[in-house]
């Protein structure tokens, strides 16, 4: 568990002959293996990871386990429950970011990398999270009629319609008009119609 200390940082400046005290809140938490700025900033509503990394000394790689990181916010303004409009996955042993986008439907490695621009895909460190979906973001295409399956080595039209339930080969030939059904291109995306 995360050791967590408030505390209140007084901003006295030149308003202080006027007899004005500016007061702005802080907490400082306690680095954990594996955690990041942007895994920090989720525990809390209108904290930026950029803001996090400006109110500390550390380089957003080189967060030493231990160190006390300062997180700029009201208290008011802490999340009370985890952000539900963001999906992650913990990195295991030997993961890339290939083998993490083949666990999820319709993720490619370059999703992954989009969503999360401070990781370093040559390096992923065990038991941190990499962002797999964010709903929230602006850069999430929303379309209700379709998911998306991305073709893996050996995948058929018949293999998707029998992974997806009510779903035929004529639906996905359908969806997929300029898709060879005979010759799906590894890493290309194949629609599937949600009905």
């Amino acid at each position: 568990m995360k050791k967590i200390t408030k505390m209140i940082a007084s901003v006295v400046g030149g308003g202080m002959i006027f007899g004005a005290i500016g007061v702005s809140a802080s907490e400082t938490v306690t680095v954990d293996p594996g955690d990041t700025y942007w895994g920090l900033a989720q525990d809390y509503e209108n904290v930026s990871t950029e803001e996090i990394v400006e109110a500390n000394e550390y380089a957003p790689r080189m967060i030493p386990i231990g160190a006390e990181i300062v997180i700029p916010t009201d208290e008011s303004e802490k999340s009370s429950d985890t952000r539900q409009d963001v999906v992650t996955h913990v990195v295991q042993p030997r993961n890339t970011l290939s083998d993490i986008a083949a666990v999820y439907e319709g993720v490619t490695a370059d999703d992954l990398a989009k969503l999360n621009p401070d990781v370093d895909p040559e390096s992923l460190m065990i038991g941190s999270e990499i962002v797999v979906f964010d709903y929230g973001s602006e850069d999430v295409a929303e379309d209700e009629d379709f998911v998306y399956h991305t073709v893996q080595p050996g995948n058929t039209f018949y293999e998707f319609a029998s992974i997806y339930d009510g779903i035929t080969v004529d639906d996905l030939l359908e969806a997929n008009p300029d898709v060879d059904a005979y010759l799906l291109q590894i890493g290309s995306e194949v629609k599937i119609p949600t009905k």
